[in-house]
C-alpha cells in the first residue's frame, strides 16, 4: 500500500553527503536537493540544481523559493 506525501523539503548538500554515483558526475560540489517525505517515513530524492559553490547554491535555492511562493 502506498502512502501519501506528507511534505516536501529543499535543502542544500554538499556532495559528500550522497553516496549516489550520478552525483558525482560533473563540476557541482554543491546541490539543491528536494525530498518529498509520505506518511510511512519514505523519502523520495531529486537533485534540482549542481552548483560549484555553496554561495552560488544558496541563490539557486532562494530562486526555486521565489518560484514556489512568487
Amino acid at each position: 500500500m502506498d502512502t501519501s506525501p506528507q511534505r516536501a523539503t529543499l535543502v542544500l548538500e554538499h556532495i559528500s553527503a550522497t553516496d549516489d554515483a550520478e552525483e558525482e558526475a560533473g563540476d557541482g560540489k554543491w546541490c539543491v536537493v528536494a525530498y518529498l517525505i509520505h506518511d510511512s517515513g519514505r523519502r523520495d530524492r531529486a537533485t534540482l540544481s549542481r552548483c560549484g559553490t555553496r554561495e552560488e547554491a544558496a541563490a539557486a535555492l532562494t530562486k526555486m523559493w521565489q518560484a514556489l511562493t512568487g
